[in-house]
């Protein structure tokens, strides 16, 4: 009735229809205005990382508009909500979490304050059936026999098969973890999360043809299986036994760290055709520090990993602006934990490997060269001719008599520790490391930082040694020696003298020396810092004047 009185007013009034039509125009106009911008605030997915994973694994969402905390922002995954303990990190355009152990196969939605995201689809990599695959098939990499059915760590280990690629560039060869040796490894699973890799920072690859591989038997390495991974998919096992280890060594206590870098270049003075290289450094990959991820880089690097670091090259640098380089890492950190019978414990005999004269030899950080460092490991070792008995006591001679104190001025020279017994963190590890290779035992100084109660962190170094048939044993004088730490352990300095907890966070593990990437540029060196790294700035062409500051690495979250 009032529709048809409506109608007859609007054709009876040509003025109302003047005045009413628009108007109602203007409201239509109006309501999809609104219903735009409430659409355009919402929450706004743009991936997610990985796509396909297991329980337990970090899904990081990118995005837009999550709100930059949590506050009452849930996620959703196949339907159901994850609780508030499985987040790690929560930002307006990042959002990490740990998979919980029933995750479905389904959606995934943010919900904020703003409303609810569009979906991007995740699957768990349990449910995905994998077809059994034939060593036959084209192209994947196959293991036929080995020289030796088992090998002590570090012994070299001979491979044949087939496809393993005419020159090695990204393979990789695995073994099992330690840390969990009785539990099978699936090729269709997340198979390279329970394996750990041979490395070249010890020298592990010898030779590499399409149908050979000589490799060393990787540190953290278990009896188990052998596998190699091309760009072609990974292998199926092959059966390998770790033999003659004169201890045991296991990886537990899994913790899971968001750690931010920031850098801020200020005061520049340039004119056009200038530029700057920044070399940021990264965890590295280690039996106990794994699943690095980089989560966030800003701006996007120049090289997402050159020998272990992150290249940034700014040009057209302006006066008077401020740039700002930031990162974000996520790490895996496992503590450490050493049982070995010194007993069974051997004289180096290969002496003549890479890694022996590698890490037995003095380099611009560790002056094991010295005279002074040389009387000082005589002083310690006496007659003793045990590799793993010497380095326990160079580790009791550091800790008994030093005494430990905050971070030294970053130009103070760690045999002005040595003369005057007293040092800080840095001191008391780079000594390990020079009298320990003094001694004939190879060492490597760890940089890094400490996380500490909460998700505060401060700079930090330790060390660890080499032993042959078992691997790297890992030390922290300072922390055995007094230093604060909030441990909870009985005896600090028995403990810190092959065990190490997984509030260690490494960036860098001994020298790195690297070029400049043109000539003529201005290079600067931070010592003291949390990598050993010969150049962390270079600036060329017209970059006139500038201030960087670097600051410390921060944890952002723990799980």
């Amino acid at each position: 009735m009032i529709r048809t009185l409506i109608v007859r007013l609007l054709q009876r009034s040509p003025a109302l229809r003047f005045f009413v039509l628009p108007a109602a125009f203007l409201l239509l106009v109006s309501l999809a205005s609104l219903v735009a911008f409430v659409a355009s605030r919402r929450p706004r997915l743009d991936s997610i990382n990985p796509e396909i994973g297991s329980p337990g694994e970090v899904l990081v969402i990118r995005g837009a508009r999550f709100g930059r905390e949590q506050g009452d922002g849930w996620v959703e995954v196949a339907g159901s909500r994850v609780t508030a303990s499985s987040y790690i990190q929560w930002t307006d355009r990042c959002v990490m979490l740990t998979l919980p152990e029933l995750v479905g196969d389904g959606l995934v939605y943010v919900h904020a304050r703003s409303g609810t995201s569009n979906p991007l689809v995740f699957a768990n990599r349990w449910n995905i059936p994998v077809a059994a695959r034939k060593d036959s098939d084209a192209g994947m990499p196959a293991i036929t026999s080995t020289d030796v059915p088992s090998a002590a760590i570090g012994s070299r280990l001979t491979l044949y098969g087939k496809n393993f690629g005419i020159t090695r560039n990204a393979s990789t060869v695995f073994f099992t973890w330690q840390v969990e040796p009785g539990i099978p490894v699936s090729v269709g699973s997340d198979a390279e999360s329970q394996l750990v890799a041979c490395q070249d920072h010890d020298f592990d690859y010898e030779f590499w043809s399409d149908q050979e591989i000589r490799v060393r038997v990787p540190d953290g390495a278990c009896t188990g299986s052998v596998y190699v991974r091309t760009e072609r998919g990974l292998s199926s096992p092959f059966p390998f036994e770790i033999a003659n280890s004169p201890g045991t060594k296991r990886f537990a206590n899994k913790r899971t760290y968001v750690i931010s870098t920031q850098i801020d270049i200020t005061g520049i003075s340039a004119s056009e055709g200038n530029m700057l290289f920044l070399r940021v450094p990264m965890p590295p990959e280690t039996p106990s520090q794994r699943g690095v991820q980089v989560t966030a880089s800003d701006p996007k690097p120049y090289m997402d990993n050159y020998r272990g670091i992150i290249l940034h090259q700014l040009e057209g640098l302006r006066n008077g602006r401020v740039e700002k380089v930031t990162h974000s890492f996520l790490v895996n950190s496992h503590s450490v934990l050493t049982s070995i019978k010194p007993a069974l414990v051997k004289p180096y005999a290969d002496v003549k490997s890479p890694l022996y004269a590698a890490y037995t030899a003095a380099d611009p950080i560790v002056p094991s060269g010295s005279d002074e460092i040389a009387l000082a490991a005589a002083q310690a070792v006496g007659t003793e001719k045990n590799p793993y008995l010497k380095a326990r006591l160079i580790y009791d001679y550091l800790t008994r008599d030093f005494m430990t104190r905050g971070t030294r001025p970053p130009d103070s020279d760690p045999l002005d520790a040595l003369r005057k017994r007293t040092g800080d963190a840095y001191d008391l590890a780079i000594l390990f490391t020079a009298m320990a290779r003094a001694s004939g035992i190879p060492t490597v100084p760890v940089a890094g930082i400490l996380a500490i109660t909460g998700q505060t962190a401060r700079l930090h170094w330790w060390a660890e040694f080499y032993i042959e048939g078992f691997g790297w044993v890992p030390v922290d004088p300072s922390l055995g020696a007094g230093l604060e730490g909030e441990e909870e352990v009985a005896d600090r300095r028995d403990w810190y003298f092959g065990n190490l907890d997984g509030r260690h966070i490494a960036f860098s593990r001994g020298w790195v020396e690297h070029k400049p990437m043109a000539p003529k540029s201005r290079v600067v060196y931070k010592p003291r810092s949390y990598a050993f790294q010969s150049i962390w700035e270079e600036a060329g062409g017209n970059l006139k004047a500038y201030t960087s500051y670097w600051g410390d690495p921060v944890v952002t979250g723990v799980y």
